[in-house]
């Protein structure tokens, strides 16, 4: 049976669940624990999402609540869990099944969760949503606060990009290098789609969009 597609929100808050498969635990020393941690904040450089709380007291599962911030959340958990399994060598499965998130659409639920994280921290341990580890805003008010929604609200800012130039919109886009610079922004400031922004940037494909995002980078 095909598995259920995950919802993603670019700039969606999740709160993320990981289990450890029955064979081994997931964490078997705090040298574990301290090394995922550092994968963590090698992920976060990496990809520029927000990290609120994290939960790794449990041998056997880890709690992470993150604000994707523009990237791609299957990306992130994919990229975390490979550097981990990388670093444990085992030659038995180490996860049990995929990560579970939930998106958290509500701000007191946001701050529900985050607390019920913190509460089981141990005293004195580090393995439970430290100062120096976790991001202090709150991303329900700063979460793109000024990003574009949908694409009438693109086509207004394109429209005024292209007066600012004393262009039109089309002869905008004509050229090219402004066009990709453009959507390398578009992406970055808001959560329309590739298909979106390829219609808004002339009839561009979604495999042309993806291109030009890349080359820009």
């Amino acid at each position: 049976m095909a598995r259920k597609a995950r919802r993603v929100e670019l700039e969606g808050v999740y709160h993320i669940r990981q289990f450890g498969s029955s064979s081994r635990k997931l964490f078997e020393s705090k040298e574990d624990k301290f090394k995922f941690l550092e994968l963590i904040k090698a992920s976060k450089k990496k990809y520029g999402y927000k990290l609120y709380a994290y939960c790794l007291e449990n041998d056997n599962a880890y709690h992470l609540v993150v604000y994707a911030n523009g990237s791609d959340l299957s990306k992130i958990m994919k990229s975390l869990n490979i550097a981990y399994a990388m670093y444990i060598k085992s030659d038995q499965p180490i996860f049990k099944d995929r990560y579970k998130s939930v998106l958290i659409e509500d701000e007191c639920v946001f701050e529900r969760i985050c607390e019920e994280i913190r509460c089981n921290k141990v005293n004195g341990s580090c393995f439970n949503s430290e100062i120096d580890i976790c991001d202090h805003d709150n991303p329900f008010h700063a979460a793109c606060k000024l990003c574009l929604k949908t694409t009438k609200e693109a086509l207004e800012r394109l429209e005024q990009i292209a007066c600012a130039k004393s262009l039109k919109t089309h002869d905008l886009i004509k050229d090219k290098s402004l066009r990709n610079q453009l959507i390398v922004d578009f992406r970055k400031n808001s959560i329309l789609s590739l298909k979106e922004l390829g219609e808004l940037f002339g009839g561009l494909s979604e495999s042309s969009v993806c291109k030009i995002l890349k080359l820009e980078k």
